[in-house]
């Protein structure tokens, strides 16, 4: 994320009918993720990543290698609801825009910023941010989730370096699916029933994966590993929370939180790589 971008205040919450109406108007442009092609002028960064042997393998598995996992650049834009220097305050505004439909994701870079959902282009983010604030007078500042695109060059056994990659595709996938969900519940054309079968399987497969990390890399694990691991548990639980919410617009804010998280969490893990 950059540095310079954030507009550090905070907005006022507009309660009243045309609030209950904040579901539909987030997400009414949302679309897939896709690559952001401004970031293929960003030089890539080369790091190398020891891993230390797993417990043992198979012969195939255990070979040890060395492999060029690519962290590809992106982009989403956000709509941010405001920007709080304490945590208390944000949280407790975070919790009333959930209970109309928003993200309500706390992102603590550099300040508390609260956030309603992310969008594919800013121009989707406008769209939405204009009828926000023409319909129901909600005001909001479109933020860049920019990711650098990072190269590692890692050598360690082959099942090591294959669940760290698996890991990555994961997230970047789950982010695309959350998109994908969150739309298709604000525009009807998905319901709760077809929505939770593809997060209760997410939500094995992350969990499978986690166990996969734990697994091959033990308490050794390097850093790299231990804040992708970070995610993938951050984002199961938030998946469980989707599974349980109760009504349309909980799940919404469920789907787009789940989404937001992927977004933001990987774009400050990829900033951490390249600035180290």
């Amino acid at each position: 994320m950059r540095a310079g971008r954030l507009k550090t205040r905070k907005y006022k919450i507009h309660r009243g009918a045309g609030g209950r109406l904040l579901l539909i108007a987030l997400l009414i442009a949302a679309a897939a993720a896709g690559a952001y092609a401004g970031q293929q002028s960003l030089l890539p960064l080369h790091r190398e990543v020891p891993l230390d042997p797993s417990p043992t393998l198979t012969p195939e598995d255990g070979a040890r290698e060395s492999r060029q996992l690519v962290l590809p650049g992106s982009a989403w834009y956000a709509l941010q609801l405001g920007a709080f220097e304490g945590e208390s305050a944000v949280q407790t505004e975070a919790a009333a825009y959930r209970s109309r439909g928003a993200a309500g994701y706390v992102d603590p870079g550099g300040a508390y910023r609260l956030l309603a959902a992310a969008y594919a282009t800013r121009a989707e983010a406008q769209a939405v941010q204009h009828q926000l604030n023409a319909q129901h007078s909600v005001e909001t500042y479109i933020v860049e989730i920019a990711r650098p695109e990072v190269t590692l060059r890692l050598t360690g056994q082959r099942a090591q370096l294959t669940a760290l990659q698996d890991a990555y595709t994961l997230i970047d996938q789950a982010a695309e699916q959350m998109s994908g969900l969150s739309q298709g519940l604000d525009n009807h054309t998905l319901t709760a029933s077809d929505i939770l079968p593809a997060l209760r399987s997410q939500q094995e497969t992350a969990a499978s994966l986690i166990h996969r990390l734990d697994q091959l890399f033990g308490a050794s694990a390097p850093q790299e590993v231990q804040d992708v691991r970070a995610i993938l548990t951050d984002f199961q639980q938030q998946l469980a929370a989707a599974l349980t919410a109760q009504g349309s617009t909980a799940l919404g804010a469920q789907l787009k939180y789940c989404h937001v998280l992927c977004v933001c969490r990987m774009a400050a893990y990829a900033a951490r790589l390249a600035s180290r």
